[in-house]
């Protein structure tokens, strides 16, 4: 099953390295010009290339899953419409969170939760959220006993399983958190790490 992580910042190398290093086939989708990165070499491993590039619409078409490595909801709904077509009946795996702008409180009220909105933008893909408990720096592809349960949250109990199966073979520990209804819950897990994660509260 291939899993395509759309973006190329530090977020979507990070997890596109952690889950090719896991033995799963992964894709890395640029939009920029409608090219791709040529790929990922593991920096911890000896060399070669681990994740194939390509353009957004590319991956898309070639992924099970797909996981979104944008800035915020709204960002990933507005980099994701044109492929909202291509992602009926693929897990989209949302991994945001609704940060302000300082990364000390989250935007809108405590009873929205990020991975309903884009449940609602895209009615045609089966959501899961995860990673969104954690700060991504830790994704490093190690075992880090301070980094704390993956919580995964979705309405779709098979897309879950999923999932978590192609998980199981990274160095962390996951947890069924329920479904998207949940999500505003998860989404704030990751305000307990704001100072560990280096960022001022001030």
């Amino acid at each position: 099953m291939t899993i395509g992580v759309l973006g190329t910042g530090g977020i979507a190398i990070t997890l596109a390295t952690m889950f090719a290093r896991s033995g799963h086939e992964v894709l890395l989708g640029s939009g920029t010009g409608g090219h791709g990165v040529t790929g990922v070499t593991d920096p911890k491993g000896e060399g070669g290339t681990i994740v194939t590039g390509g353009c957004c619409e590319e991956v898309v078409a070639r992924s099970s899953v797909v996981v979104p490595a944008f800035l915020g909801v709204q960002g990933a709904v507005q980099q994701l419409r044109p492929w909202r077509s291509g992602l009926r009946g693929k897990i989209l795996v949302d991994i945001t969170n609704p940060f302000t702008g300082g990364h000390i409180d989250f935007v809108g009220p405590w009873a929205v939760g990020g991975t309903e909105d884009l449940a609602v933008a895209f009615p045609g893909a089966r959501l899961v959220g995860a990673f969104k408990n954690v700060w991504w720096e830790a994704f490093d592809g190690y075992p880090d006993p301070a980094v704390p349960d993956i919580q995964v949250i979705s309405d779709d109990a098979e897309a879950k399983r999923t999932f978590l199966r192609l998980c199981a073979a990274t160095p962390f520990t996951y947890v069924d958190a329920g479904g998207l209804d949940q999500a505003r819950r998860v989404e704030r897990m990751a305000l307990s790490g704001v100072s560990s994660a280096g960022v001022s509260a001030a």
